[in-house]
Formats: C-alpha cells, sequence, structure tokens
C-alpha cells in the first residue's frame, strides 16, 4: 500500500498548533486520523459546500473537530478542476493530501475561505 504525502496548509498548521496547546487529547485523535487519510484518502465523510465547496471532509469523532481535506491525484484526474481555489498545484505531486482546515463543530458558521 502507498501511502500519500502529508501537505497542510499555513492556516492548517496555525490551527493545529492551537489545538495542540489548547486540547491535546484532541490534537492526538486529529494525527490519528490524518494517518488514516494518508493511507487512503476516499475515507471521507462527505463533501463540503459553501466556502470549500467540493472538498473532502472527515469527521474527528462524533463530537469534536472536522478536517478539509483533497487529495492532489484526484483534482489532476478530473482536469485540474480545483486549481484556481487551491493554487498548490506547482508545489505537490501527485501523490499529496493538502489539508486546508481543522476546525471544532461548533465553529463551522465562522468558517472562511483562508488565503493560501
Amino acid at each position: 500500500m502507498s501511502f500519500y504525502t502529508y501537505y497542510p496548509t499555513k492556516h492548517f498548521t496555525v490551527r493545529l498548533k492551537k489545538i495542540k496547546s489548547r486540547d491535546p487529547q484532541g490534537h492526538t485523535r486529529i494525527n490519528n486520523v490524518i494517518n488514516r487519510l494518508l493511507e487512503n484518502p476516499d475515507i471521507a465523510d462527505g463533501r463540503m459546500t459553501d466556502t470549500h465547496h467540493g472538498r473532502f471532509k472527515k469527521y474527528v469523532g462524533r463530537r469534536e473537530y472536522r478536517l478539509i481535506y483533497y487529495y492532489c491525484e484526484l483534482c489532476r484526474k478530473h482536469n485540474k478542476r480545483l486549481e484556481e481555489k487551491c493554487g498548490h498545484c506547482e508545489l505537490v505531486t501527485d501523490n499529496s493530501v493538502i489539508f486546508f482546515e481543522v476546525y471544532h463543530k461548533n465553529e463551522k458558521k465562522n468558517l472562511r475561505d483562508p488565503d493560501f
């Protein structure tokens, strides 16, 4: 089984560091889910609408965090349809998973499309 490459955006990295300091157990659970996604990014729990339209979401536990991601192999297979929104095509390889956002489920209404 081939593993995908982890590629977090700056915004994702900042949010993950805040979670690590506030909720170390939540951070551990997030990392476990990230590792599972790097093994098989098709295990998404659905697709996003609105700001992150078309990207995948993955739940981290029932009551806690959500990850928003997409993987380059699928985007390039579909004629780079998210290239304008992502902006990372030149930087990453086909076997990369780009993580855009991590948020607590109570913060969904505050989601915005960060500057990548």
